[in-house]
Order: structure tokens, then sequence, then C-alpha cells
């Protein structure tokens, strides 16, 4: 932040000085120009700027409710008319509720003259939109500026609206609250609600007097924040005179509400927290304390324990909330704590924020526990550490385990925001697990209602998903947790996509199947949000919601309940595959009946329903799904959305003659349309069975191309559908029963272990009922609908028998009647449509009888197969392009369809089949036209053959129909996640545009003239946008396309149109009408197949996630060439540059086009991949700046230890440039250095240990800050630079130490020698400490590459290296060069850089080498720092030979013999790089050659 700040400063400070003269000397225009032009804006882009700026503060376009820091107007030239325009506009502003003080002068007062301060603050000095100030890292030149900016700010306080005061970053002087508090005396004008003070620097103590002035005089203040707001801020000092002062005019204030107090040291936190709240320690004098205060905050204190408990057990305090974050206290204390809150009876909620041990945790939670009072405690926490400096990931799970068993019971909500990722023995990790969350132990007596884990709890992924999987198998019991969050705390993909991402998934949903308490689960910060399972998971929430509710009503009404005996069979399959003869021949085995006119051939119209007993007696229902297209509709929109007890019969007809290719793409057909149209229910897959018919017809020998083909459908759908392998008795002549009988045989043993193994309880109530419906409504054919009435009388004989005669209420049963209802619609036994008076107690006569036949009736579809039968089945020829017809049209189809009814059901006319229609969303009327849209029912086209060519064409999209002059478009496009197995059924479209009509008509309120259906297409005309949701003739995708509001920007109407037709589209497809087993995914589409009439199938088009990870990429490239500043891109902008190519558009477009990939993402894609960036940088730099900051305590002890040996070497030695310029302080020299057990484990790998805690009080004082602001970062990319640039500066500092250590001098480096040798034999394997060299070895000579940015000094790959052989002088300065080259290493190690260094690449076995790197430590401390040293004058003489050595080959082969290339870094000077790191630098502007 402050380097970000100071490069704002610096540049304002230049524009105030270095501009002023010519501004008074030159006519205003002039001076104009000339601040734009230093500022980077031309002429005409700073006026346009201004001028939409100035409009908007006008009101006059998007109302601005709070500055940019660091807008443009600052760097305009002061006393220029424009800036002044802008000032004076900011002042006069009627929206402005915000203001940031520091972004009005860009941090720094000096760059506004007073006259311009003057100008700008007068305004708000009656302002009444105003609401907030904050004064925060304010710089300045001179005390008289920063004390008139106060006075004039004291002012605003006492005269305007303004509710909120911050003060934050600050040194200010007494004076300055002397001026603020000075305004509001005598006075009760002020609104000031909430005061904040934090991290403000005291010049003097008499500050306080005048900030307790501002307490006093602030009559309506409700919230005071006081202390230190950051963790890594230094502790402050309340002193007596702060605590009497401060506490007096808190216990004053009987407004307040809310305190906060952060950052105390321990003493004076606890002396104003007892004169606050308690009566303790007060003499007769004192006052009684505050009694209005309802909710106190703790940050980052130590207090005693005593002192809270006595807050607790103060029965006169009106305290309702505590909150503790980061608070230091004992392990007794906390106990203390935790018995003072399990008596306390008036604080309904204390928050546990930050806690560092989870040992402080389970300490105050078990004295807290209390069967008797409900929970009370609301924990979050970032990384628990333990008071064993160490703690594996199952420790702080263990805690969460005691909570969900129930054996701690004061936390109602439970967050943890990371778990340390390490877990100490992987051999038991499922024994420990089991035992953390067991199966065999009820979590009943839990009382926690909300859990949030990160997701990503442990490294080993396949450990993680082991417990997930045993977390959600053991909630299956739980009955409390209501609220589940599944958080990435890194911003990385999680879980990983296929096919772990699936198997979790399906664990989750499994659990909602027998989990009805749970009623939110937020999965929105994982992958699943992106790949379209969040939708997938609220719409079961959605149905668990529905069952709990009649569940419950049977629950209280005390039923008996027993397990569930229903299932569903559904019949599928191509036209005339015998699916029709199958039934009938499996219903003559199970209940030897037959039919009359059996020999003629009647194909299935929409769906045949029968019911059938099993053996056991489960009743199941058969559904004969016709297999013409033309009904697939109604299919889709009767369909069972569950799998759960369902087997499906694939019935495929070899006959006639067929390819085999033919079973496969009807098999595919069928399994995606299955896998599309069932609900995703955990591991309960559907049953699919592939039967092939006709066996009477085709003579196989073998059925091994079925197999073959079934084989592979399985593996590719595995996931979906349980695809059975096919065996004998599935090749059947379907009109033969000793054929068939053994196939039903098959399907009842499947049902019968589906049934036995997965049942859940049901009412026993709910049984009968069904079994009697089938009964009765076989009875009577005539009677498919019942009223209400006619249903209760039918239940009233079981509901007698069933509920209990001791019940309260048992002649009211409307509760158990409507729960009867929904249950068995649920199961398939009625359908109970919405907003109907009936219940169509017999579903055949719903699917077949009427839906079907209207189908057949306006498609033409001739139902009986006779050859003699050329005859239409309607007297009428039905069409429609756009899916709509007359009223006359749709009545005539009603009116042929009830003469064709034999004797017709009672009930039904016109009137009802219309509503009937409505509520299936099958059709809807259009009042002032009296047309019908029935695209389900009538055909686009008259014949056969135009049907099928209009099929194969791809549609042209709609123009555009308010086109202006600077059109702005936006694109969508809505595809299934896996294209592959999943499609969005053919009902789908037809049903969201009368569920999207229906919804924005009655919900909305839009005009119906707003929104038009069409076959392809719905058109709707929203705030202003037009829109188009497109059907393309795959059904693999939508395109929603729009062009915006002329009066809203792109990205306003971008998220509009996510949140109104997206996400409701998103959300259809999840839903039980829609297609639920499908995941949508998001995609942008190119811009110009948007705004021009390209076909669907031929538009750009590129998932969102691909495209933010192109981003990322992106900006990863950018970010890894960054050295000290960010001078080498002018504006923040730069980063986000990334332009996405799109390939030509064969016949539309005639070259490759380029799209920024912000505009196509949009606001929150893009802050999300900044996000991202930021998570992993954040990641990977804590770890780099913990290992360079152990590397750098190693290197600054030992150049410190080697300083003092030194202080007599002979100042006549041949490098008199050696001497270090850069020693580390005294300071270096008393720092501890860390044992670690595991010393090779730590010198190789880096290691993350106490991070808050002892990282930062172990590094230097360099890194504390970058460590602390790491943790502090916002979503900006200027911070992310920051971060970079530290880590940068970090390691040259260490590099430099380092070459200190290896006597590599100034003069070395003039001479720009290289200075990473290394040595290896002549078959490149690193020569040992130990190894010998002889007279006459062959050795080979290499160099690394110098890179100071990622990946940092490196080995360069196949490295020839310069071959020596060796005489007696060369053994002894080649011995001494593999000495620098273990130093190096050495310190490498311990900086953790030893994957980077990338050193496995020369040896065979890394173990090798690092037994020589561990003797570097294994041995005493002076032995160790003496071999470091390892003779300066023969390392001298060593680099002396190197240079000698290379310089021959440094003109005219050094490329060829080390792939290096010498180059001169922007700020650090020359150096050789390998040829990759070279085009990296050059590239970002980092270096030159």
């Amino acid at each position: 932040m402050e380097g970000a700040g100071a490069s704002i400063v610096s540049d304002a400070a230049q524009v105030a000085t270095g501009e002023m003269d010519s501004a008074e000397e030159e006519p205003e225009e002039s001076s104009g120009s000339s601040s734009e032009e230093s500022s980077g804006f031309s002429s005409e882009e700073s006026s346009e700027e201004v001028e939409d700026f100035i409009r908007r503060l006008e009101g006059k376009g998007k109302p601005i409710t709070q500055l940019k820091y660091g807008s443009f107007w600052t760097r305009l030239g002061p006393r220029s008319q424009m800036r002044l325009r802008v000032l004076k506009a900011i002042g006069n502003c009627n929206t402005l509720e915000y203001l940031d003080v520091a972004s009005i002068c860009g941090g720094h007062i000096s760059t506004l003259t007073a006259s311009e301060w003057d100008v700008v603050l007068s305004g708000f000095r009656c302002s009444n939109v105003l609401r907030v100030i904050r004064i925060s890292a304010l710089k300045w030149s001179s005390d008289e500026e920063v004390e008139r900016l106060c006075l004039e700010l004291g002012r605003i306080l006492n005269t305007s609206t303004v509710a909120e005061l911050e003060i934050s970053f600050c040194r200010l002087s007494a004076r300055c609250f002397l001026n603020l508090a000075s305004e509001m005396r005598g006075t009760s004008e002020s609104k000031l609600q909430q005061l904040v003070l934090h991290n403000v620097a005291w010049t003097d103590s008499s500050a306080w007097k005048h900030v307790a002035a501002i307490i006093n005089s602030a009559t309506r203040l409700e919230t005071l924040s006081l202390g230190n707001s950051y963790f890594y801020m230094p502790k402050w000092d309340m002193d007596e005179e702060f605590v009497r002062t401060i506490s007096e005019a808190i216990n004053q204030r009987s407004s307040l509400k809310k305190l906060t107090l952060s950052g105390g040291k321990r003493s004076g936190a606890s002396d104003l927290l007892r004169k606050v709240f308690t009566n303790g320690n007060r003499s007769q004098h004192d006052d009684d304390g505050n009694r209005s205060i309802e909710h106190l905050e703790m940050c980052d204190m130590a207090v005693l324990g005593n002192c809270v408990r006595d807050i607790f057990i103060c029965k006169e305090l009106r305290l309702k909330k505590v909150t503790f974050e980061a608070i230091e206290m004992t392990r007794e204390e906390w106990r203390v704590v935790g018995e003072s809150i399990r008596v306390n009876t008036t604080v309904k909620t204390i928050e546990m924020l930050n806690l560092r041990f989870w040992e402080d945790l389970e300490d105050v939670a078990c004295a807290a526990s209390s069967d008797d009072k409900d929970p009370i405690m609301e924990v979050s926490l970032q990384t628990l550490w333990s008071h064993r400096h160490w703690v594996d990931a199952l420790a702080p799970l263990n805690f969460v385990g005691k909570v969900l068993r129930g054996e701690i019971k004061s936390i109602k909500s439970l967050e943890y925001v990371e778990i340390m990722k390490r877990f100490s023995d992987t051999d038991n990790f499922q024994e420990r697990l089991e035992s953390i969350f067991p199966m065999n132990r009820t979590s009943d007596s839990s009382v926690l209602k909300s859990l949030s884990l990160p997701a990503q709890s442990l490294e080993n992924f396949h450990e993680e998903q082991m417990l997930w999987k045993q977390l959600f198998l053991f909630l299956r019991g739980n009955t409390t947790l209501t609220h589940l969050t599944l958080a990435d705390s890194w911003g990385l993909e999680w879980p990983p996509q296929e096919p772990a991402s699936e198997e979790l998934f399906r664990d989750l949903m499994s659990l909602l199947q027998v989990n009805l308490s749970l009623q939110e689960i937020d999965v929105s910060k994982t992958s699943w949000a992106e790949y379209g399972k969040a939708a997938q998971i609220q719409e079961a929430l959605q149905q668990n919601k529905k069952r709990a509710e009649y569940m419950s009503v049977f629950r209280e009404a005390k039923l008996e309940f027993g397990h569930a005996r229903a299932g569903r069979l559904f019949l599928c399959g191509s036209p005339r595959a015998g699916k029709t003869q199958l039934r009938r021949t499996f219903m003559k085995i199970v209940q030897n009946r037959s039919w009359l006119w059996d020999k003629l051939k009647w194909r299935t119209r929409g769906i045949e329903v029968e019911f059938f007993k099993t053996n056991d007696e489960s009743q199941i229902s058969i559904w004969d799904l016709g297999g013409q297209g033309i009904f697939r509709t109604l299919q889709n929109v009767l369909f069972s959305p569950t799998s759960n007890f369902c087997v499906f019969i694939f019935v495929y007809s070899p006959f006639p003659e067929k390819e085999d290719s033919c079973l496969e793409a009807e098999l595919e057909e069928w399994l995606s349309f299955i896998s599309s149209s069932t609900s995703v229910t955990g591991h309960n897959r559907p049953q699919v069975l592939v039967v092939i018919s006709h066996k009477d017809k085709t003579k196989f020998t073998s059925l091994e191309w079925a197999c073959s083909i079934v084989n592979n459908l399985t593996k590719r759908f595995a996931k979906f559908v349980d695809l059975h392998p096919i065996q004998e008795i599935f090749y059947v002549d379907a009109r033969k029963k000793e054929q068939v009988i053994f196939l039903k045989d098959h399907i009842f043993e499947t049902f019968k272990k589906m049934l036995s193994e997965k049942s859940p309880l049901v009412p026993q109530l709910c049984s009968e009922l069904s079994s009697r419906l089938v009964t009765k409504t076989k009875e009577n054919r005539s009677f498919p609908l019942w009223s209400s009435k006619e249903f209760n009388e039918f239940c009233a004989p079981s509901l007698k028998k069933f509920i209990p005669i001791s019940l309260p209420h048992t002649d009211d049963h409307s509760r158990i009647l409507k729960s009867i209802i929904s249950y068995l619609n649920d199961v398939g036994s009625i359908v109970s449509i919405p907003n109907l008076d009936y219940i169509v107690v017999d579903p055949n006569w719903l699917t077949n009888t009427l839906l079907g036949e209207l189908v057949a009736l306006g498609q033409n579809f001739h139902a009986r197969r006779s050859r003699s039968s050329r005859k239409r089945i309607s007297r009428y020829l039905y069409k429609s392009p756009d899916g709509f017809v007359t009223e006359s049209v749709f009545a005539r189809l009603i009116e042929e369809f009830l003469g064709k009814q034999p004797h017709g059901a009672r009930g039904v006319d016109r009137e009802l089949i219309e509503n009937i229609l409505i509520n299936l969303d099958l059709c809807f009327k259009l009042e002032d036209s009296s047309q019908y849209f029935i695209p389900s029912f009538i055909p686009e086209h008259p014949s056969k053959e135009e049907q099928k060519h209009q099929e194969r064409a791809h549609v042209m999209p709609m123009a555009w129909e308010t086109l202006d002059e600077n059109p702005k478009f936006v694109g969508i496009r809505v595809q299934c996640q896996d294209a592959r197995t999943m499609s969005l059924t053919a009902a789908f479209f037809p049903c969201f545009q009368m569920f999207m009509r229906r919804k924005l008509i009655s919900e909305m309120h839009v005009s119906k003239e707003t929104v038009t259906c069409s076959r392809n297409y719905l058109q709707l005309f929203l705030d202003g946008h037009e829109i188009y949701v497109e059907q393309e003739t795959s059904h693999k995708y939508l395109d929603v396309r729009m062009l915006c509001s002329k009066y809203k920007s792109r990205e306003e109407s971008l998220k509009y149109l996510m949140k109104n037709v997206v996400q409701e589209l998103i959300s259809f497809c999840a839903s039980p009408k829609g297609c639920p087993g499908v995941a949508l995914v998001l995609g942008v589409i190119q811009t110009i197949c948007v705004e021009k009439r390209i076909p669907t199938h031929l538009r750009g088009a590129i998932l969102i996630e691909d495209l933010k990870s192109d981003f990322i990429h992106s900006i990863e490239d950018k970010l890894e060439g960054i050295l000290l500043d960010i001078s080498h891109l002018e504006k923040e902008d730069e980063f986000f540059n990334y332009e996405h190519p799109w390939p030509l558009i064969e016949g539309h477009t005639t070259q490759r086009t380029f799209e920024r990939a912000r505009e196509l993402l949009g606001e929150s894609n893009v802050e999300a991949v900044v996000e991202a960036v930021r998570n992993m940088i954040r990641q990977k730099r804590m770890q780099q700046l913990e290992s360079l900051g152990q590397g750098l305590d190693c290197v600054n002890n030992d150049l410190v230890h080697s300083h003092a040996e030194d202080e007599n070497m002979d100042s006549k030695s041949n490098f008199p440039d050696m001497k270090d310029n850069n020693r580390p302080s005294s300071r270096c020299s008393s720092r501890e250095s860390t044992i670690v057990e595991d010393r090779s484990t730590q010198l190789i790998m880096s290691k993350i240990d106490q991070v808050e805690g002892n990282l930062v009080q172990r590094m230097d004082e360099g890194l504390r800050s970058v460590v602390s602001g790491v943790r502090q970062l916002e979503n900006k990319v200027g911070q992310i630079i920051t971060l970079q640039q530290e880590l940068q500066s970090t390691l040259n500092d260490f590099n430099s130490k380092v070459d200190s250590m290896i006597q590599y001098s100034e003069s070395l480096k003039q001479a720009r020698t290289p200075k990473r040798p290394y040595v290896t034999n002549d078959v490149g394997v690193l020569y040992k400490l130990s190894a010998g060299l002889h007279f006459g070895t062959t050795v080979r000579l290499h160099l690394m590459c110098e890179s100071i940015t990622e990946p940092e000094f490196h080995m360069v790959k196949d490295q020839e290296g310069l071959k020596i052989r060796l005489d007696w002088e060369d053994c002894k300065w080649i011995r001494k060069t593999v000495e620098i080259m273990y130093k190096v290493m050495y310190y490498a190690a311990k900086a953790g850089l030893a994957k980077t260094v990338q050193l496995g690449q020369a040896i065979p076995d890394w173990a090798d080498l690092t037994s020589d790197i561990v003797k570097l430590v294994s041995i005493s401390n002076e032995d160790r720092r003496a071999v470091l040293k390892g003779g300066e004058k023969e390392l001298q003489e060593a680099w002396l030979r190197i240079q000698q050595t290379l310089a021959p080959h440094l003109q005219n082969r050094y490329s060829e013999l080390f792939k290096l290339y010498q180059v001169k870094y922007d700020k650090a000077g020359h150096a050789w790089v390998c040829e990759k790191c070279m085009k990296n630098g050059l590239r970002s502007g980092v270096l030159t050659c």
C-alpha cells in the first residue's frame, strides 16, 4: 500500500511543484494542456473524461457515490480551470455519500492548494447526502495544512448529515483533534453515529482529551472503535490517564451501542474494560459505568481472564453480543471465561474469531457447554496452531467432530477459513477419520446449526476426498445442521475436475437423499459453481424442503413407517422396436391377462402406463414410452425427475437388417435422454438394460457385436447410468412368454435388490393408498380425474385405520391429505397439476389418452400399423411455422379429440383440457389475438419431407429491431457441461419459454407485448434491452444475445442479463420441469456474431472458465518479469490487455479478429481473475518469503561471524574491494538459529511453520512488513505487483549476501565474470565434496543462468560446459570451485530455492547430493562456518583462475559452450542468462542485451 501510495504522491508532488510557474505565467488553456501531457493524457482524452465525470457529478448519468483513489484530476495542473471545475463539481455533488479525503488529493494534502481545498470542501458543509468521512494514510508538508484541513472537516461534521468518521494510519497532532472537536462543542447538531480511530500515532497524550471531547459532543454516537486494526501493528499502551479520560467519556455517552477495542496491551485494556463495564476496583467517587452498550468487540489484545469473567457475571449490563478476535489468554483463563459464559443469561451471541490455538477454543467451548442452555457461540477461525508448536490437519477436524457428535454444546456456528495442510500419520488416516466421524453413532445430540469448512483441507486430494466422503456419510444421521458451506480458501479450483469432482458431487447428493434438515449449501466459492453443479444442489434442497414438509406432517400424525415398496419400469427405444409387444407379454405373465384385438399392431401414443406387483408385493408401474420423436416433448414433461428405484429397458430391433452403428446411435440417444432428464440422486444411478428383440427374424449366433457397443457406452455414461452388460436372456422374441419370463425374473430381482438396499422409510398409509388407487382406477376407467372432495372420501377409511384416535384434531386431516397428495405425486401413483382443482388418479389417461392422442391428431400420426390403412388419423392437416394457432384451430383440435373418445371421461371438456395444457407448460393463450402457442402439438411444416429438411437446416437468427448509432452487444452461450453425454431435451426450450413468460408477466409485472415466443427463439424487451434466447438444433446449447440499452453501460447490461435471464435459465434447467441431470456452463460469444445474423453453429464462442484461464496465464506472464518497480507498466490496465483471438467465420469474416478479455468477461469475472492470481501468488510468495527469511538469517549469521574474524585481514589482498559494503547489523548476531529434527527435509523443502507467530518474529525486519502486507492484500493488481517487488528485493538481497560468502568481489562484478560456476565429471554428474580430483582427470566447468526473476539462478539444460583436463594447478582451484558450488547450493536450500536451482538435472540421485549439504549442518556451528568460509585467500585465487579460464571464451564460444547470454537488468546490473530468461526479460522490458 505504501509503495503504491508513494508513487502517486510523487507524481502529484511533481505536478504541484513542477508546473506551478507555468500555470501562473501561461494562459489557462496552455496550462491545462501542459498538465495533460505530463500526466500521460492527450488533450482530447482528458477533456472528454473530465466532461463525462462532471456530468455524472451533476446527476446527468450514473450517480457517483464514492470517488476513486488517485483519480485523474490529481494529475491535472494546479489552478487550471479544468481542475477547479472538477473540484467544484465534487463539492456540489448531491449523490456523494462516501468521502475519502485521500481520494481527493491522491494521498498528499499538498497536492491541492488552500483555496482549492476550500472550493471542494465548502460544498459539503450543508450536505444532506454525505454519510461517511474517511481520513486515512494521508501525508502533508506542514502541520499547518493538516490542522487547517481538520478544522474544515470539523465544520462539516457539525453542519452536515455525516454519520461516520474514520481516522486511520495518520500521525495527527493534538491540535488536529482539537480542531475536529472545537466545531462540535456546545452543540447537539452533529449527526455523528460512528467514530473509528485506528492505527493513529499520537504526537502527544493531550490528544486523548480532545478525542474524549468529540465523544462527549456526539450525542447520537452509537459505535466507537479504538485501537490498531491490523494484527501486525505493535500493541499500544493504555496508560492511566488514557483509561481515565476515555472511560469517563464512554460512560457518559448513553447513546453508545457498540464498543470496539483493538491492539491494546494486557493491563491497560483490562483496566479500561473494568472502568466501563464492571464495578470492580472503583472508588466511591467513580461513576457506575456504561449501561447502554449492547455489543463489545475485542480484537488482537491480551486481556485478563478474570476481567472478562466479571463482565459476563455482571447482571446490570445490557450486553447482548461479545466478540473475541485474536485475543490472547492462558488456557486456564479461557476455561474461566467459558464457565462465566455458561452462567450468563443476557448475552445472546458470542463470536470467537481467529483464535490462534485450537486448544484455547476447545477449552472455552467445553467450559461453556450446557445441556440446559441454547448454544450462543459463533466461531470463525483462520489457520489453527497448537500450543505444542505443531499440529496435523486432523487435530482441528477432531474438534469439529466433537461439536457434530454433540460432545460440545456451546457452538451454534463453526467456520474454518483454513486448516493446516499437514497430517503426521497417513497409515491410519481412514481409521482416524472414522473415529472422528463415526458411522455407528448418531449425531442427534449435536446443536450445531451452521458449518463452513475450507474445501482444500489437506495436501493430498485423495485423503481429502476420503475426508469429505466420511463427513457426508456421518451427516446422514444429523438432524440439527441446517447450513453447510464449502469454501476454497486459496481461490484455486476445487474440487479438481473429473472424475474426482463428479464422485464428490454424488457423495453430496447422496447425503441430500436422506438428510432433510439441510436447508442451505453454499458452494459458490468452489468450481462446482462454475461447472453447473450449484443449481442442481439448490434444486435438490428445494425438493428436500417439500419432502421435509410432508414428512414432518406424517411424523406429527404418529404414522407407522415401513420400507418403500414401489418402483418404475420404463420401456424405451426406437419406433417398431417391439416395446409395446414386450409390455403386453410381460403383463400376460405377471397378471395372466390378454388383450382384445391383440393381433392388431397399435403404436404407442405418448406414454402408456400400467401397474403390477412383484413376487414380494412391491408395486411397480410400467411406462411404455412412444418411440416417435413427436412424443419426446410429452415424455420429458411427464418424465419422473428422480432416478430412485427406476429401471429402464432399451428395446432394439435389428430387423430389418441394420448396421451395427444403428444400435450405438439409438442407445446413445436414449442414454443421453435418460441422463439429462433424471435428477442426480447421489450414487443411485438409473438402471438400464438393453434388450434385443425380433429373435424370430434375426438369427445371431453371438451377441458379441452388441456387447462391444454396450461396453463402450458403459464407460462413457458410467457417471450417469448403470448400464447392465448384455446377457443371452436379453435376446428375445417379445411375443413368446417362455422367452420373456427369464427377462421378467431378472427385472424382479433387480427391483428386489434396489428396494432392499436403498429403500427409505415411508408411511404405510401411503403404501396402502397407492395400492388401493390402482385397483380403484382399473374398476372404472371413466373416472380418471377426482375432485379434492372425492379424493378425501377415498382416503377416509385408510386415515381412520392408520391415524391413532388419541391424536389431537383427528377430525381435521387437511394437512395430512395435502402431504399424501405430494407423496403420491412424487412416486407417480397420481398426477397433481398445479392450479387445477382435479387430481389425475389414472396417469395413463393423461399420458396416453389425452396428451398422446392430441399429439397424434395434431402431428397426423398413424397409431395403427395396418398395411391397408392409408387414411389420415385426422380430417385436417395442421401446421404452424411459429407454433401459434388461431382459437378456431385450437378448438377444432380439442373437439376432434373429444369426438374420438368412445364413452368419454366424466367431466372432461375443452375448458378442463385447456387448463391442463396451460398448467403443464404445454400451451398459453394470447388474450389480445386469441392465439394459442402449442409447438409440441402442431408441426412446423405440413409434410414430413419439408419437416425433415427443416430439421437439417440451420435457423437464421432474427434481426435487431432497435439499433441506434452506437450499439453495444452482449452474447452468452449456455451449454451442457458434458456435451458427449448430455443434451437439452426437446421439451426444454418450449417449457422454458412458457415458464419465463409467466414469471415475467406475473412476478416482474412485465407487459405481455414485450415477450414474444416462437419455435426457435424467445424475444424479450426488458429495461431498455432487446434480448433473444435462441435454440440450437443439436440441443447442446442455447445462445442469449442482447442489444444493450443506449442509456446503460455494457457492464450494467451484462449484470442485468445474467441475473434476469441466464440465471433463470440455469435454475429452470435444474428443476423437475427442465433437464435436472444437465449441468450447464457459460461461455461468451464473439461480438460480431451477436451483432450480425450469423447462424448459431458458426458463431465463435469460448467457455468463460477457459477464457479466465487464458487471462490468468497472460497476467502471470506479465508478472514474471517485474522487478523493483512498475516503470515497465505505465498503467495497471496493461495487465488486463489480453485479447482473445477468434477464428475466421466462413462466409462472414475475412480476417481473424481479437477482443479484450476484460470486456468479454465483465467486471465480476475480471475480479475473480485478479483474485485467483492474487491467491496463487499469495500462497507461493508466502512460502518463498518464509524460506528466504530463513536463508537470510543463516547467511547473516555467517557473515557476522566471518566479519568478526576478519577484522585484521591483510589489506594487501589481491582483491582490495572484497569488503562487503552491506554487512548485516549486529542485531543479526543475536538471532537464534531454529533447530528442527529433520534437518535434510528443512534444507530441501521450505516448511511453513507458525506463519502468524514465529515466522514474523524470526524474519528480518524488511520481511515482516511484507508478510503482514500479504495478509491484508485487497483485490488490486497494484498490490500483487508490490508483493512481487518485495519478494524480488528480498531475493536480490539474499543473492548479494551469498556473493559475499563465496568471495565474489566488486572487481569480478565489474569485469562481468559469471558468478554461479559448478563442476561435473565428463558425463555431467556433479562432483561431491568428498570426491577426489587427480592429475589427468577430465572435468567440465559449467555456469548457471543468473536470472534475478523467476526461476532465479538455475542450471541450464543440455549445457555442454568447458572441458578441462586437470593438471596439478587445476586440481587446487577446481576443488575450491566445487566448494563455491556447494556453498551456493547450501544457502539456496536454506532459502527454499532447491527446486528453483533444479539441481536434480545434474545428478543421478538427489539423496547423494543432500548428504554433502547436510554435512554443512550436522557439524558444530564453529566448524560449519570454517567450512563455509573455506579460506578466503584460496577462494579469491579460485575466482581469479575462473576468470582467466573463461576469458578467452566470453566473446566467441560462450553461447555455444554455456548457452548463456550477457544482458543488463535495469535495476540489477549485468548478468549471464539462458535464452528463455532472456526472452522473458526482453518481453517484459526489465532487461536489455
